[in-house]
């Protein structure tokens, strides 16, 4: 845990990363997926992941995209509860590529939403028990601003949240 904040602090940091490669988007989410699985199995909830992009390659650096998809990913886990659901879908949508990551968990409180993506901000209801530092969805967001791409978030206390990143596609 330590290793990775950290890591994360020094990117966020630093403010840039410099990797160009064609990576596959649909590979690299299933790995996410896939290493992400039986932490959402412990706790009794079902991830769900699709592709329908075949093998659309995204241009950047692959470890800071997957790390900030992982972000996504790693939160919707965390604040679902048992027997939740956790839905990931890859899509091409004209030049660009669209993860969408759905849950079931907690929501966000409206009021937290427009503080979401700041450095150190966490919403009240994700305090209780979950322990984080406020810099993952900050850093996921700079990670898509320096591709030129978007992150949204639309959620609903009580019935989860939906993260959509589009980036463009290689």
């Amino acid at each position: 845990h330590l290793e990775k904040l950290i890591r994360d602090m020094l990117l966020f940091a630093r403010g840039e990363t410099l990797g160009r490669e064609p990576f596959g988007i649909c590979e690299l989410v299933a790995e996410l997926t896939q290493t992400l699985d039986p932490l959402a199995r412990a706790k009794g909830i079902q991830l769900d992941s699709a592709c329908a992009c075949g093998d659309t390659v995204v241009v950047g650096d692959r470890k800071a995209i997957a790390g900030a998809l992982t972000n996504l990913l790693e939160n919707a886990v965390k604040y679902t509860p048992e027997g939740g659901r956790v839905l990931v879908r890859i899509e091409r949508v004209g030049e660009h590529v669209r993860a969408t990551f759905r849950d079931t968990g907690i929501g966000i409180p409206p009021e937290s939403l427009e503080r979401l993506f700041e450095e150190f901000y966490r919403a009240p209801n994700a305090k209780r028990g979950h322990p984080g530092t406020g810099l993952g969805l900050a850093l996921a967001r700079r990670i898509v601003d320096l591709y030129r791409g978007t992150i949204t978030v639309a959620s609903t206390v009580g019935e989860g949240s939906t993260f959509v990143v589009e980036l463009p596609a290689g």
